[in-house]
């Protein structure tokens, strides 16, 4: 596929972030300083463009994705995209990409020449969203998926639902987890026999509602044991009172890195920066990773995908998509979106 021109970051060395405090925001817990358990930099030159719109289910805009390399020379895509007779988010299609290198991507169905899972667009609301797809290998059907649908047995209510595959391909039939949505990328964290399911959630400040992370815990069977809660929060002062998406990644048994975007919803101005839950303590940052990953030119809105993918000591790539869209213009026509990747180091 297409390598990104050179950008100006790619002049340095390094992009090094360097997690020099940290603040726990733990609900009920006094802010304390405290220094990070890592650091993160950005490697130069190794952002490529991975995947862009070419198909009719693609053509209003493609959306959140998630990528998984189950074994070497073997990735996988699960994406969302809509065609131009989007009305809601569950008029579109859940689709399918498979890859032999993780950048050059074949959009298609194995013995299919299409390669939609899910959906059959407007004017039917039969699509599922925010989805997270991750692997427990030790269990009958490994991949395990989390998403939002409505559920056409309960009068198109929105829910969260759960299911399971041998390949990542054919599913098996859905359960309901919640009989609500939360409506961002869900990101699930394996963590023994528990799952961490990070999530949207809200908060009120003064009248105001504001997005916020939640964390929500179950067993390896889906049984909720701690309900959905709040566990980080922008500042509702600041310039990005909106923390929009999760984008979690499980580092190691102690650390969980998010890489949420922050949102002004009245200037629509994003700001791409990171979270971290060391030993089940929230802590945010100052990092801001928005300059590194976007082109100014282009990009007006970004998420970042969950899952960091390893490539090399120390060194995993991240994906994420970007566009010229605003938040608030997704129904308008001519929105260019891109999936990217970049690599960066994370040590510890």
């Amino acid at each position: 596929m297409l390598h990104c021109p050179p950008f100006w970051l790619s002049t340095v060395i390094a992009v090094f972030i360097s997690l020099i405090t940290g603040c726990a925001v733990q609900p009920g817990s006094a802010t304390q300083p405290s220094k990070p358990p890592f650091t993160v930099s950005v490697v130069p030159h190794s952002r490529e463009v991975v995947l862009q719109q070419t198909l009719p289910w693609e053509e209003q805009m493609m959306g959140y994705f998630k990528v998984l390399e189950p074994r070497p020379g073997y990735w996988q895509m699960w994406y969302s995209g809509w065609d131009n007779h989007r009305k809601d988010d569950y008029s579109g299609y859940l689709l399918y990409a498979a890859s032999k290198d993780g950048r050059s991507w074949q959009k298609n169905l194995p013995g299919d020449a299409g390669n939609i899972l899910m959906g059959t667009g407007h004017p039917k609301r039969d699509g599922a969203v925010e989805q997270d797809v991750f692997i427990v290998r030790s269990t009958p059907y490994p991949y395990k998926m989390i998403y939002t649908a409505r559920d056409a047995g309960d009068g198109h209510k929105e829910k969260t639902f759960i299911t399971e595959s041998a390949d990542g391909i054919q599913w098996r039939p859905a359960k309901v987890l919640w009989n609500r949505k939360h409506d961002s990328q869900f990101s699930v964290v394996q963590k023994g026999d528990r799952f961490h399911i990070y999530l949207r959630y809200w908060t009120t400040v003064n009248k105001v509602r504001y997005r916020t992370i939640g964390r929500a815990i179950t067993d390896e069977h889906w049984n909720t044991i701690e309900e959905p809660v709040t566990v980080f929060t922008a500042d509702p002062a600041s310039d990005f009172p909106h923390l929009y998406n999760p984008a979690a990644s499980k580092i190691d048994a102690d650390l969980d890195l998010l890489f949420p975007t922050y949102f002004n919803e009245a200037s629509n101005r994003i700001r791409i920066g990171v979270l971290y839950m060391y030993r089940n303590q929230a802590f945010s940052t100052d990092i801001d990773l928005t300059e590194a990953l976007l082109e100014k030119s282009k990009n007006n809105w970004a998420i970042i995908s969950p899952g960091l993918i390893p490539a090399g000591k120390n060194t995993y790539w991240l994906y994420y998509y970007a566009t010229n869209m605003v938040h608030s213009d997704y129904e308008k026509a001519g929105r260019q979106f891109s999936y990217y990747r970049i690599k960066i180091k994370i040590v510890r």
